[in-house]
């Protein structure tokens, strides 16, 4: 009887395992099946030039920003790409957005151009800028015969508007503009995130910012940028000499402390 139940169970034991082994290979299967599918589709993206494009740059002091393309517009002569950026302070999130690049090619699948699509300033001429290098990559991916030869000058672009521009309306005197607010000043320009950035990391970060021309010489340009930050507005003086920020000077300010500038007819600016 003890060794009938013996036989018994040992031939249990064999069927078990021999269901077990089938369901391993047919788990070995499926996944070797999907694999296949999923290679796939990576190869078939791959072709289409549609790979989904992601990367982090160091921003400093313990700061990251990650760039997740969401999604992608191909146009005739560009291709427009939309990423979700994530900034990050000791790898804890801190702020979250969405900002969209423009990768232009010359006519001839040659990149030409990388800006914001609300910037014009090209990317690929700003040696400054912490997202050149990523971007470039992707640009390359893009458009596989290289980047348009730069000839031309590498202007320094401080406004978002194309030339020509207005001088700022003179004559000028902070103390009037005051008595008359909230009236505006006349002929103002929308600063380029470069010229945002050069003001930050000179203290002056605002809610809202404008720019106004003094002179309009490519080789010694002269601006005036405002700066508006809660009930305080300041106005800070830039030279540019050789396409590069020369001079940065704090010519008025309100709110608090209140500083006077005016400026006469020949733009000359005088602080009191």
């Amino acid at each position: 009887m003890q060794k009938g139940i013996i036989i018994t169970i040992l031939l249990f034991s064999l069927v078990s395992c021999k269901k077990d082994i089938v369901n391993n290979k047919d788990f070995v299967l499926d996944s070797l099946q999907n694999g296949k599918m999923h290679a796939k589709i990576i190869f078939e993206n791959k072709d289409l030039n549609q790979s989904i494009t992601s990367f982090t740059i160091d921003c400093g002091s313990g700061c990251a920003m990650t760039y997740n393309e969401v999604s992608r517009k191909k146009n005739k002569n560009s291709v427009e790409i939309k990423y979700n950026v994530t900034q990050y302070i000791n790898e804890n999130p801190q702020d979250e957005y969405f900002e969209t690049y423009v990768f232009e090619n010359d006519g001839n699948e040659l990149l030409k151009s990388i800006h914001l699509n609300s910037d014009a300033l090209n990317i690929l001429n700003d040696d400054d800028s912490l997202l050149k290098s990523e971007l470039s990559k992707v640009g390359i991916e893009l458009f596989p015969k290289g980047i348009v030869n730069q000839n031309t000058s590498n202007n320094l672009e401080v406004v978002t508007e194309k030339a020509p521009y207005n001088l700022i309306s003179v004559p000028f005197d902070l103390k009037s503009y005051i008595k008359n607010l909230p009236n505006e000043i006349k002929n103002s320009y929308t600063p380029t995130s470069k010229l945002i950035d050069y003001l930050v990391s000179k203290g002056y970060e605002g809610e809202t910012y404008k720019c106004f021309f003094l002179n309009t010489d490519d080789k010694s340009k002269k601006i005036i940028a405002s700066i508006a930050r809660g009930d305080s507005e300041y106005f800070v003086l830039i030279t540019i000499l050789d396409n590069k920020f020369s001079s940065f000077n704090e010519i008025g300010s309100i709110g608090e402390e209140t500083k006077y500038f005016k400026i006469d007819n020949n733009y000359k600016v005088l602080s009191y």
